[in-house]
This record gives structure tokens, C-alpha cells and sequence, in this order.
């Protein structure tokens, strides 16, 4: 089947509730800290709900049952986007275990990068437009506070309709904490000048 068009779901509002879901990696279990300081930043800085699955918080979930988070997720009338937790390397087990057709009924926009370009194909061949970025634990539950930057672009596509102009990154860092430190929600990398800071 060819699609010719795509479907560009409803956006959330302040209020509305996400999923959060682990189809690629259920890091939250061993990394609590980051994902914590994400969930924390969805309630507090976007003024929306996370929501967690069964599997969300599950190291090792079969891809049957990550599927199934998906599936309850996408089909909750009551929640608003998907967001994932994390990337992983087997979101291409999760795959064969989705129906198409709950998928299409359920439109949702979908967040997360890296495994999960696995979930944006699959949607993309269902004609449904998903989010390339934006994942709880890395950009959300960055240590220290958001980069601004992303933290802009990730509100944007959150909310939004329409065209955004992205501008150039005015700072950003290659450096990281460690996770499984108690400590790590509280230091911070340090941000590097970007192009647009040197203009």
C-alpha cells in the first residue's frame, strides 16, 4: 500500500496526560535518577501528566508486552502523546507484534529518538507523523537544568502546530554524569558555546 497523505495527530495541552512507555529499554529500572528528574520536568516545566505501563519501570520486558504498553497507550482515549523513556537496541523484536489497524484507529504523537526510529518507520508507513527527539531520560532528565536550546525545540513539538524555525544551538556539551549515582540529578556537564553564540 502506498500512503499519499499524512496524518499529523492532535497536539497535548498543559493538563492533558502522556504515556511514558519503554518499547526499546526499560533503563528506568537501572537508571532511576534521570528518569525521575524527566518525569519531574514533564509535571512541573510542561504542566502535563506522565502516565507509566507495566513495563515502563521493567529491565528485560518481553517485546510482546512492550507491545502491548504501546497498543494500551495509543488507544487510551485519555492520553494526549507517547513519549519514550529511553533508546535501546531491540525495538525491532517489539515491531512484528503491533496492529496496524488499532495504530491508525489511535493516532497519537510519538517522541523518542535513537532505537525507537524502529516505532517512527513503522508509523511513518502507517501514513502517521511522529517526533524525532525528546526522550524522558536524556534530554528531560538531563543533570544541572535542560539545555535551553532543546528544551525550546522539545515544548515546540510538544504543543505546537505548524512550522517551527529551528534556530542554531547557542551551547552544547559532549560530556555526561553517572547515572547510577545518587548524585547525578544534581551535577551538571558543562555547556560549550554553540555556533549562534559566537554571532
Amino acid at each position: 500500500m502506498v500512503i499519499t497523505s499524512r496524518e499529523y495527530p492532535g497536539k497535548p495541552q498543559p493538563g492533558d496526560r502522556v504515556a511514558v512507555l519503554s518499547p526499546a529499554a526499560g533503563l528506568p529500572a537501572i537508571f532511576p535518577h534521570p528518569y525521575e528528574l524527566g518525569l519531574s520536568r514533564l509535571r512541573d516545566a510542561y504542566g502535563v501528566i506522565p502516565v507509566e505501563y507495566p513495563t515502563t519501570q521493567q529491565a528485560n520486558a518481553s517485546a510482546a508486552d512492550r507491545a502491548r504498553d504501546v497498543h494500551a497507550a495509543f488507544a487510551d482515549p485519555s492520553i494526549a502523546a507517547v513519549l519514550a523513556s529511553i533508546g535501546g537496541e531491540d525495538q525491532i523484536t517489539v515491531i512484528p507484534h503491533l496492529d496496524p489497524d488499532l495504530l491508525r484507529a489511535s493516532p497519537k504523537p510519538f517522541f523518542g529518538y535513537s532505537d525507537n526510529t524502529n516505532l517512527h518507520n513503522y508509523l511513518w508507513n502507517l501514513g502517521l507523523v511522529s517526533y524525532y527527539g525528546g526522550s524522558v531520560m536524556v534530554n528531560l532528565g538531563r543533570s544541572g537544568r535542560e539545555n535551553p536550546d532543546s528544551a525550546a525545540s522539545f515544548r515546540a513539538a510538544l504543543f505546537d502546530s505548524g512550522w517551527t524555525d529551528l534556530a542554531e544551538p547557542t551551547s552544547s556539551t559532549d560530556e555526561s554524569v553517572d547515572w547510577s549515582s545518587g548524585s547525578a540529578h544534581i551535577a551538571s556537564s558543562r555547556l560549550r558555546p554553540g555556533a549562534a553564540a559566537s554571532k
